[in-house]
């Protein structure tokens, strides 16, 4: 499966751009060819700025192909790996990072 179950649903987060807007979204499915996600916000640093708070947001579908060109970022959490510091309690990083060689 892709990721190798290391993705929580419904408890992970992910970031991505569309259209120079960025998004953070809850992962909601993980299949072998695409993730479906459910966006919790999204800005442009400008003059977007929503937030489930205020938004009803629909799923994206997120396909394998598509994730280098939007940027896809995973949430890490340093579950079973040394690439964190002290102290800090995650980060996003390239989805690359969990993605098979052979894929990536």
């Amino acid at each position: 499966m892709l990721f190798d179950n290391y993705i929580e649903v419904d408890m992970d987060t992910c970031k991505f751009k569309i259209h120079s807007v960025e998004y953070t979204a809850i992962v909601k499915e993980v299949h072998n060819d695409h993730l479906v996600v459910k966006p919790i916000s999204r800005t442009n640093y400008k003059d977007i700025y929503e937030t489930n708070m205020d938004t009803t947001f629909d799923p994206i579908f997120l396909p394998v192909n598509s994730f280098a060109n939007i940027e896809l970022e995973l949430w890490m959490d340093g579950r079973g790996c040394d690439n964190s510091a002290i102290g800090v309690q995650g980060y996003y990083d390239s989805y690359t990072m969990l993605m098979p060689l052979e894929v990536a």
